[in-house]
């Protein structure tokens, strides 16, 4: 029990753990630490926040939702965390939310990491989100080096799982039964049918979906660029896929999206899944193209183009040095005094949006190569090591291995039953559950061993990872997608910009930043001068 004292202030608490760990240990831990602070700050505490079991790549968790909008309404004057990388572990997300802490006062304070600032949010935010890509990697490794070896992960429809495949042998088997749909699939397609037809007919026959349930169009007709749904499997062909789309997640809204990488894919030949002649497969892919096009030429067939949101990454920012008025998009293209275009000010001279945002970003850049910043993004580098090596992940591999052999266990219970002659509706639906835990487990166990590579791989240098990381702070700020958070963001670097009509100058306009990257680095040191910035 927190006991608040007279004027302190209100606190609340976020703890965090992946669902690779899978224990909740991990989330006692953190609120006892943080409990702790509290009880020494003195602080009111009035709400704790927790995710259980979920990654902090995605935005759409109860828990941290929940802490953002009670944020919004101004519930609590501090937020404790164990380490910034519990709030989240994709850097748009963590500086977004910064960004609303900020604006609301709202103070953070890290048990691991001490009191935050833009900066040490920015490259905690990095170290975190580059492990969390480190890991993602070696998984991937793992998919294609299993994927040599005949191992595949997929769940698709027509093969059941092999789970004692001698080494080199295929772990997928064709199901007889689902083969005859398949191929009934592609022929009805090479016919001329719709997916819409051919799940209705199915559904009508009462023939089972792949996930149980009824069929649905969408699980037929797929996503030809990715390579989902059934009629753009290659698996069907005797050619495993891995490694073919990522998934990332809209920063704001945390909405999946998924992006084809054809770098990272890989392919292998196991002749003995084929379930479809090349034949059939061309034949049907003709139909899906005539129907594609048919679409495609019917008017308003395509989707009209996103219209882009008015504004800009460096909007509020500029000022003229002559009179003191923003700077103001004037074409579609350039900026210009605000008020050189109603003639009170001499200052007429214009600078495209390419060339402003080129010369800020590259000022912005030599700024942020200083000693300090590296030292900091060093150090923050060398927390996320000590937070991999201390979570000992081979203990969590053997307790999750062990739970996979029990599943494994019931799910030969169940066929045992089956062959016996017990009915297999009765155990349909603990059949499913099974299989969805093996899944989950194997991918789990594939992120345990990528992550305990990662721990004991060689750390990169430093400094050519924090130049990488300047690089992609520019791609974030760049985003047109996100340039009004982006906007926010350089507000907590930039003052002002002073634009001042120079016919020697480049362009003709000396471009002075006023900023205060000292502060940032050490927010409690009010008297340090900001610096000026000439671009």
């Amino acid at each position: 029990m927190i006991r608040p004292v007279a004027g302190g202030r209100r606190a609340a608490i976020y703890a965090r753990y992946s669902s690779t760990q899978q224990e909740d240990t991990s989330i006692e831990d953190q609120l006892r630490m943080s409990r702790d602070h509290c009880e020494r700050q003195g602080y009111e505490l009035v709400e704790v926040y927790t995710d259980h079991a979920m990654t902090g790549r995605n935005k759409d968790r109860p828990g941290f939702l929940k802490l953002l909008a009670d944020a919004e309404a101004g519930a609590f004057d501090t937020i404790v965390i164990e380490a910034v990388d519990r709030l989240s572990r994709n850097l748009t997300h963590t500086l977004e939310a910064w960004d609303l802490f900020k604006f609301q006062g709202i103070q953070l304070y890290s048990v691991t990491e001490g009191p935050q600032s833009f900066v040490t949010v920015l490259l905690q935010g990095y170290g975190a989100q580059m492990f969390s890509e480190m890991i993602g990697v070696h998984t991937k490794r793992g998919m294609q080096g299993a994927l040599s070896r005949n191992r595949t992960h997929s769940s698709a429809y027509g093969y059941d799982i092999v789970e004692d495949a001698a080494p080199g042998e295929p772990n997928r088997r064709i199901n007889p039964d689902e083969a005859v749909v398949i191929r009934r699939i592609f022929e009805d397609t090479a016919e001329g049918l719709s997916a819409v037809t051919i799940a209705r007919a199915l559904n009508a026959e009462g023939v089972p979906a792949p996930k149980g349930g009824t069929w649905d169009s969408s699980t037929i007709r797929g996503h030809a660029a990715r390579g989902y749904g059934i009629l753009h499997n290659t698996l069907y062909l005797g050619r495993a896929v891995t490694c073919a789309t990522t998934r990332h997640y809209h920063p704001k809204t945390g909405v999946k999206r998924t992006e084809v990488t054809p770098l990272e894919k890989r392919e292998q030949e196991i002749p003995g899944l084929r379930i479809i002649s090349d034949d059939l497969w061309e034949r049907s892919r003709s139909q899906i193209t005539r129907a594609a096009k048919r679409v495609a030429d019917k008017p308003g067939g395509a989707n009209p183009e996103a219209a882009r949101r008015n504004r800009y990454l460096l909007s509020g920012l500029m000022v003229c040095g002559c009179c003191g008025a923003n700077y103001v998009k004037v074409s579609a293209t350039s900026f210009r005094c605000n008020e050189s275009r109603k003639h009170a000010c001499e200052n007429r001279v214009s600078i495209s949006q390419k060339r402003i945002e080129r010369r800020v970003f590259g000022r912005i850049r030599d700024a942020f190569r200083s000693p300090e910043m590296l030292e900091a993004f060093s150090a923050a580098l060398e927390t996320e090591r000590r937070k991999i090596e201390a979570s000992d992940p081979r203990r969590d591999i053997v307790r999750l291995q062990q739970r996979l052999g029990k599943a494994e266990s019931a799910r030969k219970a169940i066929l045992d039953a089956i062959e016996d002659g017990a009915p297999f509706a009765l155990y349909r639906a603990r059949s499913e559950e099974v299989e969805a835990e093996i899944a989950d487990l194997e991918q789990a166990l594939h992120r345990l061993r990528a992550k305990a590579e990662t721990a004991a791989a060689v750390m990169p240098d430093p400094a050519v990872l924090f130049e990488s990381a300047i690089e992609r702070m520019e791609q974030l700020l760049g985003d047109p997608d996100l340039v009004d958070q982006a906007n926010q963001f350089l507000r907590q670097i930039i003052e002002r910009i002073v634009l001042l009509p120079v016919a020697q100058a480049e362009h003709g306009l000396s471009i002075k930043l006023e900023t205060d990257f000292a502060a940032l680095l050490a927010p409690e040191l009010d008297s340090i001068a900001p610096a000026h910035l000439v671009c």
